[in-house]
């Protein structure tokens, strides 16, 4: 596993760009999202998928969320029309999931199985970097064992993955992360928009959330 650290001794722009090349070539990145560390893979190589599955001991059962930098490299893997995209806009960026249809071209793998896609679009100058330079969508998955809390703090991902054989092959080390709560989940997949989880912080404006999604 190869440690970039941005705070101290590595560029961010760097670090993007050796962390997009590693995804080309098929690699998992580590790297900071506005919530947590982020587990991330080309969605469209079969084997890096499967390499982040065996990261975090998690069950293929189990969809992968998807990162995205804009609302076009969304439509790219998800089907979203006029309506769906009013919703996004409202809440893009930021700390939202939204499921939605999936295109074809999506591997089951990634979904586990399921017609739909979940996508994210966070807040976060590194991940806006990142998917810039790789240029498409990859995973947005937690950094952590599957069944163990997830960590703000790098030390205690790498020391916890330097246990296992396999490992991620880059992590970008931006420090500590602000203490943040997982993004709200809001199902897109039918004309009745549904909220599967929501945040603390989202839980304050929940009316004007269930105002915004309705598809009219």
């Amino acid at each position: 596993m190869k440690i970039l650290d941005i705070r101290n001794n590595f560029s961010p722009e760097l670090a993007s760009k050796e962390a997009a090349l590693a995804l080309l070539k098929g690699r998992t990145v580590v790297y900071p999202t506005d919530t947590l560390y982020g587990l991330g893979a080309n969605i469209f190589d079969t084997e890096a998928i499967r390499k982040i599955f065996a990261v975090k001991k998690r069950s293929d059962k189990k969809p992968l969320p998807v990162m995205v930098s804009s609302i076009g490299m969304a439509k790219a893997v998800a089907v979203i029309d006029s309506q769906r995209e009013r919703i996004l806009k409202n809440f893009w960026p930021g700390p939202f999931t939204f499921i939605l249809k999936k295109k074809p071209t999506i591997s089951f793998l990634v979904t586990a199985g399921r017609n739909s896609i979940a996508l994210r679009m966070p807040s976060h100058t590194f991940c806006e970097s990142l998917i810039r330079d790789f240029e498409g969508p990859i995973t947005v998955t937690s950094a952590n064992i599957s069944g163990e809390e997830s960590s703000p703090d790098p030390r205690e991902i790498i020391s916890r993955f330097l246990e296992e054989e396999i490992q991620p092959d880059v992590f970008i080390d931006d420090g500590v992360l602000p203490e943040s709560d997982p993004s709200t989940i809001i199902d897109l997949t039918a004309d009745n928009p549904r909220i599967v989880r929501i945040n603390p912080t989202n839980k304050k404006n929940l009316l004007s959330i269930l105002e915004t999604i309705q598809i009219k």
